[in-house]
């Protein structure tokens, strides 16, 4: 069966019975084994810009408009209008961050097109690519993530290459160092301090597998996590499309368990942006700024309304009432409903939880509707989930730290700690 004829299937029927065993395959049709289908087609659809249509039930069905595309209309849906929650004055300073935005990527295609491995998917991420408050007029090294089809393939051309740009891990070959990104921390393999067309870059490689598999089952959120922010697509992907927008996605609906019936923009991408430090070993040890997560939303808030606006007219339980004022539906059932579609990584660790604070949840796939049920309306739901995300992010958070010591070399990881440790000294 073609993977064409098994997407259909599943979008027919509603249902996933193909085990794939190839991670790709799989980061591509489960997220959840039942669940996860009616999640990644939500945000498949989602994609898509549209009008609220009315729900008849708990799940999503949002269809294209199949009208043509006229050049002035592409040119209006390049412009910020139809963005909900955007004042006038957010409109010009998103008109602004995307010309710089344009710029910037122009200057880092130059940057990858001096890499002759054959990058899948890019993206930009960081204060090197979006101003964060309280940084001075220094240039921050820029963060690139490199998702690539086969790691020892790709490394062994890199290597080739730009051997200058790894350590003594270079020297024992592209195996070594695919087998260093693979089994330690969440996948990546980074080299930080590296000089390209005038430009000081950390580029990470990660395989389309691992990546995809982060963003829809939540594996590590090392990766998902960091795009959860604004980040700058270099190189495209159709899978990553599909991927992004499940995990944007997930990431409202956790927002929606940690926060109350009402509450602001800033609010919630506050919540959603520190999802990713949440167990974070480096937030305890002055390796990263204590005020970086209020620092990105402060700056990026344009940004932010422009990433979330379809997910947040798209979801059936949330809705704007008022300028930068949201309100969710607090009915468990829906509440209930919503926590289904997370993934399983979040909901196995959730019930955890749950069960450490003396909830009585039940084991067995048949318990998840009561599980979810009796949840939901505990008053600490909200601790509960942000310790969830904590235990998800700890461990791989500290051996992909642990890891740039392999992979970056001593010198140079003691040098980027010592930088963090500047920015958090400065704050």
């Amino acid at each position: 069966m073609t993977i064409l004829a098994t997407s259909r299937r599943v979008l027919s029927t509603g249902h996933l019975r193909v085990q794939p065993r190839n991670a790709i395959c799989q980061a591509r049709w489960e997220s959840k084994a039942v669940e996860g289908v009616k999640t990644v087609r939500d945000a498949a659809l989602l994609s898509i810009r549209k009008n609220k249509q009315d729900e008849t039930s708990d799940r999503q069905t949002v269809r294209p408009s199949v009208q043509p595309v006229t050049r002035a209309a592409q040119s209006t849906q390049s412009q910020v209008d139809k963005i909900a929650g955007l004042s006038e004055a957010e409109e010009t300073k998103l008109d602004n961050m995307r010309e710089a935005q344009s710029e910037i990527r122009d200057v880092l295609d130059s940057v990858l097109r001096q890499f002759s491995a054959p990058i899948r998917y890019a993206f930009a991420y960081g204060s090197g690519v979006y101003k964060q408050a309280g940084y001075g007029a220094s240039k921050p090294m820029v963060d690139l993530i490199f998702g690539v089809s086969h790691p020892d393939h790709w490394h062994a051309l890199n290597i080739a290459q730009h051997r200058n740009h790894y350590s003594f891990m270079g020297t024992l070959g592209a195996n070594a160092v695919s087998f260093v990104q693979d089994r330690m921390g969440a996948g990546v393999y980074y080299n930080p301090f590296i000089e390209i067309e005038g430009v000081v870059i950390k580029y990470g490689v990660v395989s389309m597998g691992t990546l995809s598999s982060d963003l829809l089952n939540w594996d590590s959120l090392y990766l998902a996590g960091r795009m959860h922010k604004p980040t700058l697509t270099l190189r495209r992907d159709p899978l990553m499309r599909i991927s992004k927008q499940v995990n944007l996605t997930h990431a409202v609906r956790a927002a929606l368990l940690m926060l109350p019936k009402n509450f602001t923009t800033d609010e919630l991408f506050t919540c959603i942006a520190s999802l990713s430090f949440a167990g974070d070993i480096r937030m305890r040890i002055g390796g990263e700024n204590p005020h970086k997560v209020q620092n990105i939303v402060e700056a990026q808030m344009p940004l932010f309304k422009s990433r979330y606006s379809s997910i947040i007219e798209g979801l059936p339980n949330l809705e704007y009432i008022g300028q930068d004022l949201l309100q969710q539906n607090m009915a468990p059932q829906a509440r209930a409903a919503m926590l289904r579609k997370m993934p399983n990584n979040f909901y196995d660790r959730l019930l955890k939880q749950g069960r450490k604070a003396g909830i009585k949840l039940p084991p067995g796939f048949g318990a998840e509707r009561v599980n979810t049920e009796r949840l939901v309306v505990v008053d600490n739901i909200s601790q509960i989930a942000t310790k969830a995300v904590e235990s998800i992010v700890a461990w791989p958070a500290l051996t992909q730290s642990l890891k740039g010591v392999l992979s970056s070399g001593l010198t140079k990881s003691v040098s980027y700690m010592y930088a963090k440790n500047l920015k958090y000294r400065s704050n």
